[in-house]
């Protein structure tokens, strides 16, 4: 039965269930059997067939949505600045923004905030947001948040765009209005057809899809990003722009890709501001320093911090060279050390050093076979590379790891 169900997500979300894990899907089916009283395997797979309600709730138990605001604070900087040149350039033009998928609702608001900081008036921009689960948009279109929804942020720094109530921190009013909420999943037939964005947020999707579902999501984007529009994606998805009309957009750790003009062109002068902040730039940079002054607050340095602590967090505030000689640095002192090698592959991944990449998360790999993101990387890196051979062989230790019991810090 299980692997009927399977199919069925693989038709209808374009789930990887390697990318999920057996063992999670096979939890969802079994929670969901339970609340519908059904003991017989064939009778509940007749039911997800027949029945699409019964089929959007097992859709929500194994979809399990992990985000907060400003996750990758690089791509936020980068959007900040994008903005801002857009604004002067084309100050009558209103900005359009999509989030997809936008789980809880903490990434399209998110948007939101960096562009009232940048300027703009609620009027001036317009955000859809859109996702497969109700339960998360319901969620989403509350606009209640924990505390946990401000990991490794300064909540201070963002205090006057929430409202602090019983039930927690409320998104206000006016920061609401800008962003539609939209139940929708982009392998649907004539997906958002006649839209068009300057902006596109989709980070952390395509790395559970198979390559066909893959491949039409980034065809569905690409409809929908006008020329010269940012597209923004997860770290380790960088690699599925590599033979399309994209150019990375050079801003530390934002994981922006410019789609190309017909003449192939980029930009106009306005977009070199982004272009602009090569990796190796100082930041004792005037300029550099003034763009920082007014970016969101990076989380405190913890006390005594250790070689590679520090390394991550100069990677997570897009100092990407000075991360990568740290981290290598400490390699150099301590070579046994998989975490080390995951931490400079994934720098590297962001510096688009693609062959150094993979070998760092080889050697991760070689010190741990169990990193689980080191598995995800490579599986990538192959499937770009034409191996597809040795992708699904590294999804399938990945699946092996999630279906033991692993649990992942990286989060969707």
């Amino acid at each position: 039965m299980q692997d009927s169900i399977e199919l069925i997500l693989k038709q209808k979300l374009g789930l990887d269930a390697n990318s999920v894990g057996s063992r999670i899907i096979a939890r969802a089916i079994a929670q969901r059997r339970t609340a519908c009283q059904i003991a017989d395997d064939a009778a509940y797979l007749a039911l997800v067939q027949s029945s699409p309600q019964e089929l959007n709730q097992l859709i929500e138990a194994v979809v399990i949505p992990e985000t907060w605001f400003f996750r990758d604070q690089g791509a936020f900087a980068a959007l900040q600045e994008y903005a801002e040149t857009q604004r002067i350039c084309h100050p009558q033009q209103r900005m359009k923004l999509l989030s997809l998928p936008c789980s809880t609702g903490e990434e399209p608001y998110s948007i939101a905030i960096t562009l009232l900081k940048a300027g703009f008036t609620p009027d001036q921009f317009q955000i859809d947001a859109i996702d497969v689960s109700q339960q998360a948009l319901a969620k989403a279109e509350r606009a209640i948040y924990s505390q946990k929804s401000f990991r490794g942020n300064s909540l201070a720094e963002c205090d006057r765009y929430f409202q602090q109530t019983n039930d927690g921190y409320a998104v206000r009013a006016e920061i609401r209005k800008t962003i539609n909420f939209i139940h929708g999943n982009i392998l649907q037939p004539h997906f958002l057809i006649a839209k068009q964005y300057h902006v596109v947020f989709c980070r952390n999707l395509l790395i559970y899809l198979d390559r066909s579902a893959r491949l039409q999501s980034l065809d569905a984007l690409d409809q929908v990003l006008l020329p010269l529009g940012l597209l923004f994606l997860g770290a380790v998805e960088t690699p599925q722009l590599a033979h399309r009309a994209y150019q990375l957009i050079h801003y530390p750790a934002a994981f922006a890709f410019q789609k190309q003009s017909p003449d192939n062109r980029l930009l106009t002068p306005d977009s070199k501001l982004i272009k602009q902040k090569q990796p190796h730039q100082s930041s004792n940079s005037p300029s550099l320093i003034r763009q920082r002054s007014n970016s969101i607050a990076l989380p405190p340095l913890q006390s005594a911090p250790t070689l590679l602590e520090t390394a991550q967090d100069l990677a997570d505030r897009g100092k990407l060279l000075s991360a990568a000689e740290l981290c290598e640095s400490y390699i150099r002192t301590y070579p046994g050390q998989a975490p080390a090698y995951l931490l400079l592959g994934q720098i590297y991944q962001g510096l688009n050093r693609l062959k150094q990449a993979e070998q760092s998360f080889q050697k991760a790999l070689y010190l741990n076979p169990d990193t689980y993101e080191a598995l995800i990387y490579l599986a990538l890196l192959k499937e770009q590379q034409g191996n597809n051979i040795e992708s699904q062989r590294f999804r399938k230790r990945a699946a092996r790891l999630i279906n033991s019991g692993y649990s992942s810090s990286s989060g969707s």
